[in-house]
């Protein structure tokens, strides 16, 4: 008897996990800047969350746990690949010389639109370079959709501190990109 409600638990949770897996891959993408880890963080939360399921209170959504489980497993990412980065620095520096000679053949983009798409290369870039504290609020606000409450709960801080660190990060943005022609309002 047991057997069976353990599988339903299962599928409950592998059906949750398939209908959040969109969601906490946007906070992956957001936190890792690349989709194949990303997909890598998001599998390692999503196994976390199923060892872990036990330890879920239900004091806010299962969709929020598992985003902080993410927020979490991406952190851990980052940290270990700057670790696996410093140690391997000098063979990328031996593989640059390597390629140095090589030479990427590539089409010039079409005029028609050109303007918008450097303007969203450069807005990209310099989102990207914003610290995490600030970067994340902001993509979760502007790109996945969330409101401050769900941002605050997910990156467990106070919702005045969401509000403050996505002011800021668009301050530095605008700033950074005050030089810019045809700005538009972020």
């Amino acid at each position: 008897m047991k057997t069976v409600a353990v599988r339903a638990e299962d599928r409950d949770f592998e059906a949750a996990a398939r209908e959040h897996r969109p969601f906490l891959l946007q906070i992956a993408v957001a936190s890792t800047r690349n989709a194949i880890d990303a997909e890598d963080v998001v599998q390692e939360a999503l196994m976390r969350g199923y060892r872990g399921i036990k330890r879920f209170r239900g004091d806010c959504s299962l969709r929020i746990w598992l985003s902080r489980i993410v927020v979490r497993v991406a952190i851990n990412h980052h940290r270990s690949l700057a670790r696996r980065l410093k140690r391997w620095v000098f063979f990328a520096d031996l593989e640059a010389v390597y390629e140095d000679g090589s030479v990427q053949q590539f089409e010039p983009p079409d005029p028609a639109g050109l303007f918008d798409r450097e303007a969203m290369m450069d807005i990209r870039k310099h989102v990207n370079r914003l610290p995490d504290e600030f970067r994340m609020p902001l993509l979760m606000l502007a790109v996945d959709g969330l409101t401050i409450p769900e941002i605050a709960a997910i990156l467990e801080i106070p919702e005045g501190t969401v509000k403050s660190r996505i002011f800021y990060a668009r301050k530095r943005l605008k700033e950074t990109l005050a030089g810019r022609k045809g700005k538009k309002r972020l």
